[in-house]
């Protein structure tokens, strides 16, 4: 977008304003959330647009709806209103006592099994610091670390990326259950989705096995997984600690794993020494 200097004063509201349209069905939601009438609203999305001079709605039927330069515009302000967050939390981390705000990260294994008593132990000793926790599949929480939503993430694998660094934390084993008759090389799975990194661990194993799997369902839950696997709906690849807990817990069909993924915390290079994600990494280290 090229912009005159003329037109760049565009106020943090502005932006807050946007961002909270684009997270919402309706207007009228939005505006409701921030506290303002609709007209008021529509009043100020009006004014971006113009200091911007482009167009970040379009009419779509009765909605109104992000154009490819509103999108732009969405992802702008979201990297604008997290650094001023950020910028704030930062200024009241002073001192011994730790402030401010720390958002976290985490796949289903980091929040059911691995993680909760480090993220008791980091209320405990830090009190004053607002924690908030976001469960969430590996790519999308990497995508809200770079785009400054979250201020560390844990996720299947290492990253190797010039604006991240990340640490392995553990090593987990997955193992086969099923049915106890049948052969997992014809028979029906379910997975988790294709995008996941943790599917990705797992297709080398069938790379390997020489199996082209027949995947009836995907769900990134692997909670869900173990149900339908009990209830015989086909075969899974799966963590022990939610595989064979529960009432019902699932029999391994091999006592040897047959693919593992590594767990690992994940931040941004530009945040190295930010005390609230150290301390954090501190009491997380498995």
């Amino acid at each position: 977008m090229d912009i005159a200097a003329s037109e760049l004063s565009i106020q943090l509201r502005q932006l807050a304003y946007l961002a909270e349209v684009a997270r919402s069905v309706k207007w009228t939601d939005a505006a409701d959330r921030l506290g303002i009438s609709q007209p008021t609203l529509s009043q100020s999305m009006h004014e971006l647009e113009r200091r911007l001079g482009v167009q970040l709605f379009e009419a779509v039927g009765r909605r109104r709806v992000l154009t490819a330069e509103g999108r732009q515009a969405v992802a702008f302000a979201r990297v604008i209103l997290n650094t001023t967050d950020e910028l704030r939390s930062d200024l009241h981390a002073t001192g011994d006592t730790l402030h401010g705000r720390l958002r976290v990260g985490m796949i289903d294994a980091a929040s059911l099994y691995v993680l909760p008593d480090a993220i008791h132990a980091f209320r405990d000793s830090h009190p004053d610091v607002d924690l908030e926790l976001t469960v969430a599949p590996s790519t999308p929480l990497l995508e809200g670390l770079r785009t400054l939503e979250h201020d560390i993430v844990y996720v299947t694998g290492l990253i190797a990326e010039a604006s991240l660094e990340s640490e392995a934390i553990m090593e987990e084993p997955l193992y086969l259950y099923g049915p106890p008759d049948g052969d997992p090389a014809t028979g029906d799975w379910v997975m988790y989705p294709g995008t996941s990194r943790t599917r990705g661990v797992i297709d080398r194993f069938f790379v390997d096995a020489g199996w082209t799997p027949h995947i009836i369902l995907e769900s990134s839950n692997p909670a869900v997984l173990t149900q339908m696997v009990g209830l015989g709906f086909g075969w899974a690849v799966l963590p022990e600690a939610v595989a064979e807990a529960g009432v019902a817990p699932l029999r391994k069909h091999r006592t040897e794993p047959v693919a593992r993924r590594l767990l690992a915390a994940v931040w941004r290079t530009s945040a190295a020494g930010n005390p609230r994600v150290e301390a954090f990494r501190s009491v997380a280290a498995v």
